[in-house]
C-alpha cells in the first residue's frame, strides 16, 4: 500500500472498518479483530500502528503471509480468506491485513477444542456479541429464516379471522368454511403457523400480516412517522404518528399520512396544478423494501420515517444482506433476509420480484425532475433519503454524467 494511502488511513483513525495494532500479536488476539470486522462490513487491520496514531513499525518474520493466512483458516470458523500487503510510513514497515465481509456469518474465534467465540465491531471496539446479535448474524448469513420462527405466546386464536378469510378468498377463491383441509394445517402449510413442542404457534410473518395489532406481539413491527421543523431534528411537530396495523394496511396508512402534508403548486398555462410533495410510488417502494429487508431480530428497533422540509428519511434497522451494497442496489442487485415476508408482500401485490424496485424509484424521480434518492449505511441501519419537490436539484457540472 502506498505511503499516502497509509497516512490517510492513520489520520482518519480507527473506525467500524479500521483497526490499529501496535505489534504482531498472538493468533487468537488478532483473530478477534479479524472476526469482529468480518461480522460487520469487513475492513483493514494496520499492524505497526498504535491507537494514538503513532507509527512504531513491525518486524516481519519470514513466512508471515502464510502465518496470517493460517490464522484465517485455522483459528477462525468458518475460515476467512485473509490477504496482506506491506507498506511503510517514514521508513517504518506497516503490515496491512485485508479482512473481507464475512461470507458465512457468524464467524467466530476458536478458543480451545469446544469453544468458539463470536465478536462484533461496535464503533472502534471489538466486543463479544450478545445472543440477539448472534441471531442477527445467522440471519445475515442465510442460515436462519427468522421470519419463520415462532413468536412466543402467539397462537391461532390471536389471528384476525377476517384477514385470514380475505387472504383465502383471494388465494383460493373460497371462504374459510369451504377449505378442504383443517384451517390450522392450511396455515401451517402457508408458514403462518409452525409446529413447536407439539403445539402450533404463529410465525413472525403470520403476526405481521394476520393480526390486528402486530405491535402487541412484536413492538419492533410498529412504524413511527415524525415531521420535523426545518432541516434538522432539533424541533418537531407534536402530531407524530405510530402505525400498528397489518402490513398491507400499515403501508397504505403511512403513504396516505405522508401525502396529507402539503402539495406543490405549479402553473401550466392558465391553470394551477397541484402535485404531492413526494411521489407516491417512490415512497411506497421504500416502505415495502424496509418491511421486507429489515432485521426483525432487533426487538428494540422500529422503522423510523423522519420528514423534513426538503426530504424524507426512512431508517431501516439492519445492515444490507450479503452481496448487496449501497452502490449495486441502484442497479437491481438484491437479496433478502426475510424470504417468507417477501412472498406475502408479493401475494398482496406489493412486490414485483424483478429486483428493479430501486431502479424504478430512481427513474420516477428523474422523470419528475426530483433529486435521486440516496442510500446510506449509518451504523447498522440503512437510511433511504427521498427528496421533496421543494428541494432544489443540483445543476450538473459540464461533462458530468446524468
Amino acid at each position: 500500500m502506498a505511503e499516502i494511502e497509509l497516512l490517510s488511513l492513520i489520520a482518519s483513525g480507527e473506525s467500524e472498518t479500521v483497526e490499529f495494532k501496535r505489534e504482531m500479536d498472538r493468533a487468537e488476539r488478532l483473530a478477534k479483530e479479524f472476526v469482529a470486522l468480518a461480522n460487520g462490513q469487513g475492513g483493514i487491520v494496520l499492524i505497526g500502528v498504535d491507537d494514538d496514531h503513532a507509527v512504531y513499525g513491525v518486524t516481519l518474520q519470514s513466512g508471515y503471509e502464510e502465518w496470517i493466512a493460517n490464522v484465517g483458516a485455522q483459528t477462525i470458523d468458518p475460515p476467512l480468506p485473509l490477504t496482506c500487503e506491506e507498506g511503510a510510513v517514514q521508513g517504518k514497515p506497516v503490515l496491512v491485513v485485508h479482512v473481507p465481509r464475512g461470507p458465512y456469518k457468524p464467524h467466530c474465534v476458536r478458543e480451545g477444542e469446544h469453544r468458539c467465540t463470536v465478536y462484533i465491531r461496535h464503533g472502534t471496539i471489538s466486543r463479544l456479541a450478545t445472543r440477539e446479535e448472534i441471531g442477527s448474524l445467522y440471519q445475515e448469513g442465510g442460515v436462519l429464516d427468522f421470519d419463520l420462527s415462532a413468536v412466543p405466546g402467539a397462537a391461532l386464536a390471536d389471528l384476525k379471522m377476517e384477514l385470514v378469510d380475505e387472504y383465502v378468498r383471494s388465494r383460493l377463491g373460497i371462504s374459510l368454511d369451504e377449505l378442504p383441509i383443517d384451517l390450522a394445517q392450511q396455515l401451517t402449510n402457508w408458514k403462518v403457523l409452525v409446529e413447536q413442542e407439539g403445539e402450533r404457534r404463529v410465525t413472525l410473518t403470520g403476526i405481521l400480516f394476520f393480526t390486528e395489532h402486530p405491535g402487541d406481539f412484536l413492538p419492533q413491527a410498529r412504524l413511527w412517522i415524525r415531521r420535523f421543523k426545518g432541516l434538522t431534528t432539533d424541533e418537531w411537530y407534536p402530531n407524530g404518528k405510530e402505525i400498528d396495523e397489518p402490513v398491507p394496511q400499515a403501508i397504505a396508512k403511512a403513504v396516505e399520512y405522508i401525502k396529507s402534508y402539503k402539495v406543490v403548486e405549479e402553473v401550466r398555462g392558465l391553470k394551477r396544478v397541484q402535485k404531492a410533495e413526494y411521489i407516491e410510488e417512490v415512497v411506497r417502494e421504500a416502505l415495502v423494501n424496509a418491511i421486507a429487508h429489515r432485521n426483525y431480530v432487533r426487538r428494540g428497533s422500529r422503522i423510523h420515517i423522519s420528514i423534513f422540509d426538503d426530504r424524507m428519511e426512512i431508517r431501516n434497522p439492519g445492515p444490507l444482506p450479503n452481496g448487496v451494497t449501497v452502490e449495486n442496489m441502484r442497479y437491481g442487485v438484491q437479496a433478502t433476509r426475510n424470504p417468507n415476508i417477501v412472498r406475502y408482500l408479493q401475494a398482496f401485490g406489493y412486490w414485483e420480484g424483478d429486483g428493479l424496485g430501486v431502479p424504478r424509484m430512481i427513474r420516477f424521480c428523474r422523470e419528475n425532475g426530483i433529486r435521486e434518492p440516496e442510500f446510506t449505511l449509518v451504523e447498522n441501519d440503512l437510511v433511504v433519503t427521498i427528496y421533496s419537490r421543494w428541494h432544489e436539484t443540483p445543476t450538473p457540472m459540464v461533462g458530468e454524467n446524468l
